[in-house]
């Protein structure tokens, strides 16, 4: 019997219900910030994540040569893909503020958290270069994590690309790229290793003030305070201060930096207050990405959240949705009225109920039990009744049943 690929997975009924309306709350809460869905390719130039995103993603990418030679790739993630929407439509009033929810995927090896087939809420705003923007994207990242059951199960984690370049420069970092990716897999790898992979940028005595450093994390002015004041500092006390009039606050960690190349200001992670999982999201500005593919400087600034590590925290939590299937009515027939039954169904399926219809020729009480398996609240049973434009109605939690006209069905 063939298997399914390690690292993708089978959605039944069941499990797609539940996902649909966990993804149908964060649709919501992104629609409601002023956020417009979009959609875009599922599969891309290699080289634009090559140029875009960095070798790090470019080594996880399920890229192919395709029947005209050219290498294409399944996109492992959006940005890209979305900058280059943008640079290719001038009539765009700014801010542009997009949202979408599209199929990805990375060739990597399948572990808790982490799968090669994966859904990706994506958050953007181009054209404002403020703190405003960053404040909007965070506010709505943590939105979504409070409306899906998640306030005070999670830290949103932020800090700033330029206080670290301006960090690691003083270091006499030239490779500031491999120096970040680095950083990045600080707390995913032994310690001992990170220093070695930080002897190839900077001297062993740089490394201990980095690693100092990098245990900086707590309240935003407490962590700023050790540092001079400068436009950077003054920026961020202002994010925080934005935030609070959203009623979120954040903790200000510098060793969040994020892996990718393109990111040039702001970044954030939102992590497992338990610290069980990987991060549940990440983001923050890339200002110099839109202008690669021939547009005027767009600044922008945004965030992915993957759905497996989301479904992980949500049910330990407790907070994902039962996964079941139901439908609203049920509509039995007694043999020789399938017809009459049909209309009724359909009539019930106009005003937007969902209704399942007996498509066999069973008994009755065979069609009640697989009523009861469909989880359906109501029971139309159509025979002799229908001669009276009646049907009997059986309530199938509560078990009452009673005839009903057809036009009070509802």
């Amino acid at each position: 019997m063939l298997q399914r690929l390690r690292g993708f997975r089978d959605i039944y009924p069941e499990y797609m219900r539940a996902r649909r309306i966990v993804f149908s709350k964060i649709t919501q809460v992104a629609r409601s910030f002023g956020f417009h869905e979009i959609d875009a390719p599922s599969v891309e130039l290699l080289d634009l994540f090559r140029i875009k995103s960095g070798e790090e993603i470019v080594k996880q990418t399920f890229s192919f040569v395709d029947k005209g030679g050219r290498e294409i790739t399944l996109i492992p993630e959006l940005t890209p893909t979305v900058s280059r929407m943008i640079a290719a439509r001038k009539d765009l009033t700014k801010p542009v503020k997009w949202f979408s929810f599209p199929k990805m995927w990375r060739y990597e090896e399948p572990q808790s958290g982490r799968l090669r087939e994966f859904y990706q809420f994506n958050a953007d705003i181009f054209g404002i270069s403020n703190i405003y923007a960053d404040a909007e994207v965070i506010a709505l990242a943590m939105e979504i994590l409070d409306t899906l059951g998640l306030k005070g199960r999670y830290i949103m984690r932020v800090s700033d690309r330029i206080l670290m370049e301006d960090l690691l420069k003083s270091m006499n970092v030239k490779d500031m790229e491999g120096a970040f990716r680095i950083i990045d897999k600080r707390d995913k790898i032994p310690l001992q290793i990170f220093r070695e992979e930080m002897l190839k940028y900077i001297s062993p005595e740089k490394v201990e003030i980095l690693e100092e450093t990098l245990q900086y994390k707590g309240d935003v002015d407490v962590v700023l305070n050790k540092f001079p004041e400068s436009e950077r500092t003054e920026v961020l006390r202002e994010l925080k201060d934005l935030l609070r009039e959203y009623g979120k606050s954040v903790v200000f960690d510098l060793s969040i930096v994020r892996g990718l190349a393109y990111y040039t200001g702001i970044v954030f992670e939102a992590h497992d207050a338990k610290e069980e999982f990987r991060a549940i999201l990440g983001g923050g500005r890339y200002d110099k990405v839109v202008e690669l593919f021939g547009a005027q400087p767009t600044p922008a600034v945004g965030f992915g959240m993957g759905d497996v590590v989301l479904e992980l925290m949500m049910r330990r939590e407790g907070v994902w949705p039962e996964e079941k299937i139901e439908v609203d009515y049920f509509v039995a027939i007694i043999p020789g009225f399938r017809k009459e039954a049909i209309r009724v169904a359909n009539m019930l399926r106009r005003k937007g109920y969902i209704v399942d219809i007996e498509l066999q020729d069973r008994s009755l009480s065979k069609q009640m039990k697989y009523a009861n398996k469909l989880n359906a609240k109501y029971v139309i049973i159509v025979g002799e009744e229908i001669k009276r434009n009646s049907a009997v109605v059986r309530n199938m939690e509560t078990g009452e049943q009673k005839e009903l006209k057809i036009e009070e069905i509802h």
